[in-house]
């Protein structure tokens, strides 16, 4: 029988968890982060997770011990924390661990979905297992760390989730500043998510120096100082696009792609106070 999952809080990605066992047949309730610990689903073995905001966990956890029994496995969702959270549930008998889905969940209902998400995790073996699960189910990729600087990953991982939000954001006002007559919001959401789709996919199969598409490969920064000449209207867009702009230069400065008199022109047009006229 497959170990039922208790998950405890019921926002975004506390239904997303629900969502994938319904999908997949696995036995699980969810419950409100606030109360008695409920009732357990059956006398064996249960994987309980704690699906709340980072300053709860410890509290929360602490609520499940009158329920937890040896065997069991708490895990929660939280990048930013480690097992120091769960520490009561370890003293109770439980295996824990810290499990972070890669996934931004931004629906409440329907519930998002954790189809193909990649999870980190860090904990006991046997949590290490239940994620294992986990990851399974949803068609994903598990990452098992031994330590984790907390701050350094969850950093990385707030790079991608918010980044590409701010990057759709200044695109949709670019593209819609560009054509006539101009584009409707759901015409402006699938073209910048197609070419965000896109490029992860690129990232997935060929990894992300390999999947730049830029015009310094062809050794153009006539057309990226009018770039950003266009973006003169909102200087957030322009600093965001120069910040992209000194990023993607590092790989290109080291594996020789572009020439160098491209490098230092692109340069001078990343730093703050560029001409660009």
């Amino acid at each position: 029988m497959t170990t039922p999952w208790m998950v405890v809080g019921l926002g975004r990605m506390g239904r997303a968890f629900l969502a994938l066992a319904r999908a997949h047949a696995v036995p699980a309730a969810g419950y409100p982060a606030r109360g008695a610990a409920p009732e357990r689903l059956r006398d064996g073995s249960m994987v309980w997770i704690v699906a709340v905001s980072d300053q709860a966990i410890t509290r929360v956890c602490k609520t499940l011990l009158p329920a937890l029994r040896p065997g069991d496995v708490v895990l929660h969702l939280a990048g930013a924390r480690g097992l120091a959270e769960l520490e009561s549930a370890r003293g109770a008998g439980a295996a824990v661990g810290a499990l972070h889905p890669l996934a931004a969940i931004a629906t409440l209902d329907p519930p998002g979905s954790l189809a193909g998400a990649a999870f980190m995790v860090e904990g006991d073996p046997a949590a290490v297992a239940s994620a294992r699960d986990i990851a399974g189910l949803a068609g994903g990729r598990l990452l098992v760390a031994e330590a984790v600087d907390r701050s350094r990953y969850h950093a990385g991982a707030a790079l991608v989730a918010s980044g590409a939000v701010a990057l759709a954001q200044g695109a949709a006002w670019l593209l819609g500043g560009a054509l006539q007559p101009t584009p409707s919001e759901e015409d402006l959401r699938a073209a910048t998510a197609s070419l965000l789709v896109s490029v992860a996919r690129n990232i997935q199969h060929l990894g992300p120096d390999a999947s730049l598409a830029s015009p310094l490969l062809r050794d153009d920064t006539e057309t990226v100082a009018r770039h950003l000449a266009v973006m003169a209207g909102d200087p957030t867009v322009r600093a965001l696009y120069r910040a992209v702009l000194a990023r993607v230069l590092v790989p290109l400065a080291r594996d020789g792609r572009v020439k160098p008199e491209t490098i230092a022109a692109a340069r001078l047009l990343a730093e703050d106070g560029a001409d660009t006229h």
